[in-house]
């Protein structure tokens, strides 16, 4: 499994892709590390059927948390 690892605003995010063959759709989990690298959030984006599509909204989603912005988060529509 491919991790992707980058930093934003301080903190380290990581997002790999799983891909649930039953319904042929791909999740993005993303964790939000501290500077002591510890995880401070764990989620999912939503499933989509684009491996890339998938990847983008892991990241788009833990920016989004790092920024406090809950509208941006898909679980707080």
């Amino acid at each position: 499994m491919k991790i992707d690892q980058t930093e934003y605003k301080g903190y380290k995010v990581m997002v790999s892709l799983e891909h649930d063959d039953t319904v042929n759709l791909w999740n993005g989990r993303y964790r939000i590390l501290d500077r002591e690298n510890v995880v401070v959030y764990e989620s999912f984006s939503p499933p989509v059927a684009d491996e890339a599509e998938a990847r983008s909204a892991a990241h788009a989603e833990a920016r989004a948390w790092v920024d406090d912005d809950p509208d941006a988060l898909s679980g707080t529509h």
